[in-house]
Protein backbone atom coordinates (compact mmCIF):
# COMPACT_ATOMS: atom_id res chain seq x y z
CA UNK A 1 0.00 0.00 0.00
CA UNK A 2 0.78 3.63 -0.73
CA UNK A 3 3.94 5.09 1.77
CA UNK A 4 4.31 8.18 0.40
CA UNK A 5 0.19 9.96 0.79
CA UNK A 6 0.25 13.52 1.79
CA UNK A 7 -0.47 14.05 5.37
CA UNK A 8 -4.48 13.87 5.81
CA UNK A 9 -4.81 16.96 7.50
CA UNK A 10 -3.89 18.51 4.33
CA UNK A 11 -5.22 15.94 2.22
CA UNK A 12 -9.10 15.05 1.22
CA UNK A 13 -10.28 12.12 2.86
CA UNK A 14 -12.83 9.61 0.99
CA UNK A 15 -14.62 7.24 3.12
CA UNK A 16 -15.61 3.60 1.50
CA UNK A 17 -17.87 2.00 4.06
CA UNK A 18 -19.03 -1.72 3.28
CA UNK A 19 -21.77 -3.76 3.88
CA UNK A 20 -22.26 -6.46 6.43
CA UNK A 21 -25.40 -5.53 8.63
CA UNK A 22 -24.74 -4.23 12.01
CA UNK A 23 -21.11 -6.23 12.17
CA UNK A 24 -19.90 -3.30 9.33
CA UNK A 25 -22.01 -0.86 11.47
CA UNK A 26 -19.84 -1.16 14.30
CA UNK A 27 -16.80 -1.87 12.86
CA UNK A 28 -17.29 0.88 10.86
CA UNK A 29 -17.31 3.19 14.26
CA UNK A 30 -14.18 1.85 15.37
CA UNK A 31 -12.60 2.88 12.19
CA UNK A 32 -14.39 6.62 12.73
CA UNK A 33 -13.50 6.94 15.83
CA UNK A 34 -9.61 6.08 14.94
CA UNK A 35 -10.12 9.35 12.39
CA UNK A 36 -12.03 11.36 15.09
CA UNK A 37 -9.32 10.74 17.54
CA UNK A 38 -7.07 12.12 15.66
CA UNK A 39 -9.20 14.85 14.16
CA UNK A 40 -9.42 13.91 11.14
CA UNK A 41 -13.06 13.32 10.46
CA UNK A 42 -12.90 17.36 9.69
CA UNK A 43 -10.86 16.31 6.58
CA UNK A 44 -13.56 13.95 5.08
CA UNK A 45 -14.76 15.24 2.18
CA UNK A 46 -16.57 11.93 0.26
CA UNK A 47 -18.74 8.77 1.96
CA UNK A 48 -19.60 6.13 -0.61
CA UNK A 49 -21.39 3.69 1.73
CA UNK A 50 -23.27 0.29 0.58
CA UNK A 51 -25.54 -1.73 2.85
CA UNK A 52 -24.52 -1.57 6.68
CA UNK A 53 -22.32 1.57 6.12
CA UNK A 54 -25.04 3.01 4.53
CA UNK A 55 -27.53 2.23 7.67
CA UNK A 56 -24.64 3.64 10.19
CA UNK A 57 -24.59 6.76 7.95
CA UNK A 58 -28.20 7.88 8.38
CA UNK A 59 -28.17 7.57 11.77
CA UNK A 60 -25.06 9.53 12.41
CA UNK A 61 -26.50 12.09 9.72
CA UNK A 62 -29.96 11.57 12.15
CA UNK A 63 -28.45 12.41 15.48
CA UNK A 64 -26.08 15.53 13.73
CA UNK A 65 -28.96 17.05 12.79
CA UNK A 66 -28.64 16.29 9.19
CA UNK A 67 -24.54 17.12 9.32
CA UNK A 68 -21.38 15.43 9.56
CA UNK A 69 -20.09 15.94 12.99
CA UNK A 70 -16.82 16.88 13.87
CA UNK A 71 -14.53 14.66 15.61
CA UNK A 72 -14.97 16.24 19.05
CA UNK A 73 -18.85 15.91 18.80
CA UNK A 74 -18.58 12.42 17.15
CA UNK A 75 -16.39 11.01 20.22
CA UNK A 76 -18.64 13.13 23.23
CA UNK A 77 -21.80 12.60 21.23
CA UNK A 78 -22.58 10.48 18.17
CA UNK A 79 -20.34 7.37 19.58
CA UNK A 80 -21.82 6.76 22.96
CA UNK A 81 -25.50 7.38 21.41
CA UNK A 82 -24.89 4.93 18.63
CA UNK A 83 -23.50 2.16 21.20
CA UNK A 84 -26.67 2.30 23.61
CA UNK A 85 -29.12 2.70 20.66
CA UNK A 86 -26.85 -0.74 18.87
CA UNK A 87 -26.56 -2.38 21.99
CA UNK A 88 -30.29 -1.84 23.12
CA UNK A 89 -32.28 -1.59 20.09
CA UNK A 90 -33.16 -4.34 17.39
CA UNK A 91 -33.75 -3.32 14.22
CA UNK A 92 -35.22 -5.89 11.87
CA UNK A 93 -35.99 -8.67 14.07
CA UNK A 94 -39.25 -10.67 15.80
CA UNK A 95 -38.76 -8.81 18.42
CA UNK A 96 -38.43 -5.20 17.34
CA UNK A 97 -41.48 -5.87 15.33
CA UNK A 98 -43.93 -8.12 17.81
CA UNK A 99 -46.76 -9.54 17.02
CA UNK A 100 -49.01 -6.69 17.17
CA UNK A 101 -46.22 -5.59 14.09
CA UNK A 102 -47.40 -8.88 12.61
CA UNK A 103 -50.99 -8.41 12.86
CA UNK A 104 -50.81 -4.42 11.85
CA UNK A 105 -48.22 -5.54 9.15
CA UNK A 106 -49.51 -9.06 7.77
CA UNK A 107 -49.19 -9.24 3.98
CA UNK A 108 -46.56 -6.40 3.60
CA UNK A 109 -43.96 -8.56 5.50
CA UNK A 110 -43.91 -11.11 2.88
CA UNK A 111 -44.10 -8.56 -0.08
CA UNK A 112 -42.53 -5.15 1.26
CA UNK A 113 -40.20 -5.88 3.69
CA UNK A 114 -37.68 -3.27 2.65
CA UNK A 115 -40.88 -0.32 2.76
CA UNK A 116 -41.14 -1.91 6.85
CA UNK A 117 -36.97 -1.29 7.14
CA UNK A 118 -37.28 2.37 6.20
CA UNK A 119 -40.23 2.36 8.79
CA UNK A 120 -38.46 0.57 11.19
CA UNK A 121 -35.21 3.35 10.48
CA UNK A 122 -37.51 6.00 11.38
CA UNK A 123 -39.24 4.53 14.26
CA UNK A 124 -36.37 2.52 15.45
CA UNK A 125 -33.16 4.30 14.79
CA UNK A 126 -34.37 8.12 14.63
CA UNK A 127 -33.32 8.06 11.40
CA UNK A 128 -35.02 11.59 9.81
CA UNK A 129 -35.16 13.72 6.83
CA UNK A 130 -34.89 13.74 3.01
CA UNK A 131 -31.64 12.77 0.78
CA UNK A 132 -31.49 16.49 -0.62
CA UNK A 133 -31.35 17.34 3.05
CA UNK A 134 -28.09 16.07 3.40
CA UNK A 135 -25.02 18.67 3.81
CA UNK A 136 -23.07 19.91 1.04
CA UNK A 137 -19.91 18.42 2.39
CA UNK A 138 -18.82 15.81 2.70
CA UNK A 139 -20.75 14.44 -0.28
CA UNK A 140 -22.70 10.90 0.88
CA UNK A 141 -22.83 8.94 -2.19
CA UNK A 142 -25.90 5.98 -0.97
CA UNK A 143 -25.16 2.80 -3.22
CA UNK A 144 -27.76 0.45 -4.26
CA UNK A 145 -28.80 -1.54 -7.51
CA UNK A 146 -31.31 -1.00 -9.90
CA UNK A 147 -32.88 -4.36 -10.74
CA UNK A 148 -34.04 -2.61 -14.46
CA UNK A 149 -30.89 -1.56 -15.64
CA UNK A 150 -28.64 -3.75 -13.33
CA UNK A 151 -26.48 -0.54 -12.73
CA UNK A 152 -25.29 1.20 -9.24
CA UNK A 153 -27.88 3.52 -8.72
CA UNK A 154 -26.80 6.62 -6.15
CA UNK A 155 -28.61 8.86 -3.99
CA UNK A 156 -26.93 12.07 -3.17
CA UNK A 157 -27.92 15.24 -2.14
CA UNK A 158 -28.30 16.74 -5.66
CA UNK A 159 -28.55 13.64 -7.68
CA UNK A 160 -30.28 10.14 -8.15
CA UNK A 161 -30.55 7.34 -10.45
CA UNK A 162 -28.13 5.45 -12.17
CA UNK A 163 -25.92 6.28 -15.95
CA UNK A 164 -28.13 3.79 -17.77
CA UNK A 165 -31.76 5.23 -16.55
CA UNK A 166 -30.81 8.51 -16.20
CA UNK A 167 -30.04 11.56 -13.20
CA UNK A 168 -32.44 13.76 -11.51
CA UNK A 169 -31.34 16.49 -9.92
CA UNK A 170 -34.26 17.14 -6.96
CA UNK A 171 -34.55 13.84 -5.31
CA UNK A 172 -36.66 14.30 -2.55
CA UNK A 173 -36.65 10.91 -1.43
CA UNK A 174 -36.66 10.32 2.57
CA UNK A 175 -33.39 9.34 3.31
CA UNK A 176 -35.03 5.99 5.26
CA UNK A 177 -36.17 4.93 2.34
CA UNK A 178 -32.34 5.41 0.53
CA UNK A 179 -30.72 3.80 3.60
CA UNK A 180 -33.11 1.00 3.45
CA UNK A 181 -32.55 0.54 -0.37
CA UNK A 182 -28.96 0.28 0.20
CA UNK A 183 -29.31 -2.59 2.69
CA UNK A 184 -32.14 -4.35 1.03
CA UNK A 185 -30.11 -7.64 0.40
CA UNK A 186 -31.78 -9.85 -2.41
CA UNK A 187 -34.71 -12.27 -1.09
CA UNK A 188 -34.18 -11.76 2.74
CA UNK A 189 -35.45 -8.28 2.53
CA UNK A 190 -36.08 -7.56 -1.00
CA UNK A 191 -36.67 -4.90 -3.40
CA UNK A 192 -37.43 -1.35 -2.43
CA UNK A 193 -40.30 -0.25 -5.32
CA UNK A 194 -39.24 3.35 -5.82
CA UNK A 195 -41.83 5.64 -7.79
CA UNK A 196 -40.15 8.34 -9.51
CA UNK A 197 -41.44 11.39 -10.77
CA UNK A 198 -42.14 11.70 -14.92
CA UNK A 199 -40.22 14.71 -15.84
CA UNK A 200 -36.67 16.24 -14.53
CA UNK A 201 -34.64 13.16 -15.77
CA UNK A 202 -30.82 14.00 -17.81
CA UNK A 203 -28.82 11.10 -19.38
CA UNK A 204 -25.20 11.15 -18.70
CA UNK A 205 -21.88 10.38 -20.60
CA UNK A 206 -20.87 6.98 -18.75
CA UNK A 207 -17.36 7.99 -19.66
CA UNK A 208 -17.08 11.87 -18.31
CA UNK A 209 -20.68 11.36 -16.18
CA UNK A 210 -21.55 14.66 -17.65
CA UNK A 211 -25.30 16.07 -17.96
CA UNK A 212 -26.09 14.84 -22.01
CA UNK A 213 -29.48 16.06 -22.49
CA UNK A 214 -33.21 15.36 -21.27
CA UNK A 215 -34.51 12.09 -21.00
CA UNK A 216 -37.55 10.03 -20.88
CA UNK A 217 -37.37 7.45 -17.94
CA UNK A 218 -38.59 3.93 -19.36
CA UNK A 219 -40.12 3.38 -15.54
CA UNK A 220 -42.46 5.31 -13.72
CA UNK A 221 -41.12 2.90 -10.67
CA UNK A 222 -37.33 0.81 -10.28
CA UNK A 223 -36.68 -1.77 -7.92
CA UNK A 224 -33.84 -1.58 -5.72
CA UNK A 225 -31.66 -4.02 -4.44
CA UNK A 226 -28.79 -3.92 -1.90
CA UNK A 227 -25.66 -2.25 -3.61
CA UNK A 228 -23.40 -5.29 -2.57
CA UNK A 229 -25.45 -6.68 -5.50
CA UNK A 230 -23.39 -4.82 -7.72
CA UNK A 231 -20.01 -4.55 -5.38
CA UNK A 232 -20.54 -4.59 -1.76
CA UNK A 233 -16.85 -2.05 -0.78
CA UNK A 234 -18.82 1.12 -2.43
CA UNK A 235 -15.57 1.91 -4.40
CA UNK A 236 -16.50 2.86 -7.59
CA UNK A 237 -17.88 6.56 -6.80
CA UNK A 238 -14.49 7.36 -5.34
CA UNK A 239 -11.92 4.77 -7.44
CA UNK A 240 -11.69 3.60 -10.89
CA UNK A 241 -8.96 1.15 -10.91
CA UNK A 242 -5.75 2.62 -12.97
CA UNK A 243 -7.29 5.72 -12.79
CA UNK A 244 -7.01 9.16 -9.46
CA UNK A 245 -9.28 9.14 -7.04
CA UNK A 246 -12.33 11.06 -6.98
CA UNK A 247 -13.56 13.65 -4.76
CA UNK A 248 -10.59 12.89 -2.56
CA UNK A 249 -6.88 12.42 -2.08
CA UNK A 250 -6.65 9.75 0.45
CA UNK A 251 -8.89 6.69 0.53
CA UNK A 252 -9.45 4.88 4.06
CA UNK A 253 -11.59 1.76 2.16
CA UNK A 254 -13.47 -0.08 5.37
CA UNK A 255 -14.05 -3.73 4.61
CA UNK A 256 -16.40 -5.10 6.79
CA UNK A 257 -17.65 -8.28 4.41
CA UNK A 258 -17.70 -11.45 6.18
CA UNK A 259 -16.56 -15.08 4.89
CA UNK A 260 -18.15 -16.92 2.12
CA UNK A 261 -19.82 -19.79 4.74
CA UNK A 262 -21.47 -22.75 3.80
CA UNK A 263 -24.77 -22.87 2.61
CA UNK A 264 -27.26 -23.13 5.29
CA UNK A 265 -30.93 -21.89 6.08
CA UNK A 266 -32.93 -20.17 3.07
CA UNK A 267 -33.23 -16.65 3.14
CA UNK A 268 -36.85 -16.86 4.92
CA UNK A 269 -35.70 -19.13 7.43
CA UNK A 270 -32.24 -17.18 8.06
CA UNK A 271 -34.73 -13.87 8.11
CA UNK A 272 -36.96 -15.51 11.07
CA UNK A 273 -33.77 -15.98 13.26
CA UNK A 274 -33.11 -12.20 13.17
CA UNK A 275 -30.53 -12.72 9.80
CA UNK A 276 -29.66 -11.88 6.91
CA UNK A 277 -28.75 -14.43 3.87
CA UNK A 278 -29.34 -13.85 0.21
CA UNK A 279 -29.48 -16.52 -2.36
CA UNK A 280 -26.27 -19.24 -1.99
CA UNK A 281 -25.40 -17.49 -5.67
CA UNK A 282 -25.89 -13.61 -4.56
CA UNK A 283 -23.12 -14.46 -1.99
CA UNK A 284 -20.76 -16.47 -4.45
CA UNK A 285 -20.78 -13.74 -6.94
CA UNK A 286 -20.71 -10.91 -4.13
CA UNK A 287 -17.38 -12.52 -2.54
CA UNK A 288 -15.95 -12.62 -6.23
CA UNK A 289 -16.28 -9.42 -6.60
CA UNK A 290 -14.90 -8.14 -3.65
CA UNK A 291 -12.01 -10.52 -4.20
CA UNK A 292 -11.60 -9.06 -7.76
CA UNK A 293 -12.22 -5.37 -6.68
CA UNK A 294 -10.16 -5.58 -3.30
CA UNK A 295 -7.15 -7.09 -5.59
CA UNK A 296 -7.06 -3.69 -8.11
CA UNK A 297 -7.22 -1.44 -5.34
CA UNK A 298 -4.21 -3.28 -3.51
CA UNK A 299 -2.58 -3.24 -6.65
CA UNK A 300 -2.69 0.47 -6.95
CA UNK A 301 -2.16 1.16 -3.43
CA UNK A 302 1.13 -0.72 -3.41
CA UNK A 303 2.18 0.95 -6.90
CA UNK A 304 1.48 3.90 -5.82
CA UNK A 305 -1.30 5.22 -8.01
CA UNK A 306 -3.06 6.08 -5.43
CA UNK A 307 -2.67 6.80 -1.57
CA UNK A 308 -4.98 5.05 1.08
CA UNK A 309 -5.27 2.22 3.18
CA UNK A 310 -7.26 -1.14 3.04
CA UNK A 311 -8.98 -2.07 6.49
CA UNK A 312 -10.15 -5.01 6.51
CA UNK A 313 -11.94 -7.46 9.58
CA UNK A 314 -10.62 -10.24 10.42
CA UNK A 315 -6.81 -9.28 11.10
CA UNK A 316 -5.13 -9.18 13.84
CA UNK A 317 -2.70 -6.07 14.74
CA UNK A 318 -0.05 -9.06 15.26
CA UNK A 319 -1.02 -10.94 12.14
CA UNK A 320 -0.91 -7.45 10.36
CA UNK A 321 2.88 -6.70 11.67
CA UNK A 322 3.91 -10.52 10.57
CA UNK A 323 2.56 -9.63 7.26
CA UNK A 324 4.45 -6.65 7.06
CA UNK A 325 7.42 -7.85 8.53
CA UNK A 326 7.19 -5.13 11.22
CA UNK A 327 8.74 -5.22 14.89
CA UNK A 328 7.06 -3.76 17.50
CA UNK A 329 8.37 -2.59 20.95
CA UNK A 330 8.47 -5.29 23.57
CA UNK A 331 5.15 -4.99 25.40
CA UNK A 332 2.77 -3.45 22.48
CA UNK A 333 1.04 -6.44 22.20
CA UNK A 334 -0.15 -6.53 25.81
CA UNK A 335 -2.69 -3.31 25.02
CA UNK A 336 -4.15 -4.80 22.04
CA UNK A 337 -6.72 -7.19 21.36
CA UNK A 338 -6.19 -10.74 21.84
CA UNK A 339 -5.03 -12.39 18.62
CA UNK A 340 -8.42 -14.42 18.76
CA UNK A 341 -10.50 -11.47 19.21
CA UNK A 342 -10.55 -10.85 15.23
CA UNK A 343 -11.30 -14.32 14.27
CA UNK A 344 -14.27 -14.05 16.77
CA UNK A 345 -15.50 -10.84 15.17
CA UNK A 346 -15.38 -11.37 11.66
CA UNK A 347 -17.46 -14.68 12.66
CA UNK A 348 -20.61 -12.06 14.16
CA UNK A 349 -23.57 -13.10 11.86
CA UNK A 350 -24.94 -10.57 9.00
CA UNK A 351 -28.32 -9.05 10.95
CA UNK A 352 -29.88 -6.11 12.30
CA UNK A 353 -30.55 -6.91 15.95
CA UNK A 354 -28.99 -5.14 18.57
CA UNK A 355 -25.15 -6.70 19.72
CA UNK A 356 -24.13 -7.33 23.69
CA UNK A 357 -22.29 -4.89 25.25
CA UNK A 358 -19.31 -6.79 24.82
CA UNK A 359 -20.12 -7.65 21.26
CA UNK A 360 -20.03 -4.08 20.24
CA UNK A 361 -17.02 -2.86 21.86
CA UNK A 362 -14.83 -6.01 19.83
CA UNK A 363 -16.60 -5.17 17.44
CA UNK A 364 -15.88 -1.28 17.34
CA UNK A 365 -12.36 -2.30 19.00
CA UNK A 366 -10.92 -4.11 16.05
CA UNK A 367 -12.02 -1.69 13.63
CA UNK A 368 -10.29 1.15 15.22
CA UNK A 369 -6.68 -1.33 15.63
CA UNK A 370 -6.80 -3.01 12.17
CA UNK A 371 -7.45 1.15 10.76
CA UNK A 372 -4.29 2.36 13.84
CA UNK A 373 -2.18 -0.94 12.16
CA UNK A 374 -3.19 -1.01 8.99
CA UNK A 375 -2.62 3.52 8.29
CA UNK A 376 0.21 3.50 10.51
CA UNK A 377 2.18 0.87 8.60
CA UNK A 378 1.27 1.55 4.91
CA UNK A 379 0.29 4.59 5.24
CA UNK A 380 3.55 5.96 7.46
CA UNK A 381 3.93 9.50 6.15
CA UNK A 382 0.20 10.46 6.68
CA UNK A 383 -0.20 8.79 10.11
CA UNK A 384 3.34 8.48 12.01
CA UNK A 385 2.18 7.47 15.14
CA UNK A 386 -0.38 4.45 16.47
CA UNK A 387 -2.90 5.59 18.52
CA UNK A 388 -4.27 3.79 21.64
CA UNK A 389 -7.78 2.70 22.09
CA UNK A 390 -9.72 3.75 24.88
CA UNK A 391 -13.72 4.11 25.43
CA UNK A 392 -13.31 7.89 25.84
CA UNK A 393 -11.73 9.98 23.34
Amino acid sequence: MNNDANAPQKARIGLALSGGGVRAAVFHLGVLKRLADERLLESVSAISTVSGGSLLMAAIVSRADMGWPSSRRFADEIYPSLRTLLTSVDLFSFSAIGWAGLRRLNVRLLKERAVVLAELLETRWGVSGRVCDLPDAPVWMINATCIETGKNWRFQKREMGDWSFGKHYSPEVPLSVAAAASAAVPYAIGAMPLTLPAEGWWGTDPATNKTAGRKQPLWRTVRLWDGGAYENLGLEPLYKPGRELINCDFLVCSDASGPLKPPGRSAVGALLRGHLAGPRLFDIASDQIRSLRSRMLVADLTSGRIAGVLVRMGNSVRGLDVKADKTRPLGFYDRVQPDAEPSVAIEYPTDLKSLSAADFDRLARHGFEAADTTMTTYATAAFPQSLRWSETA
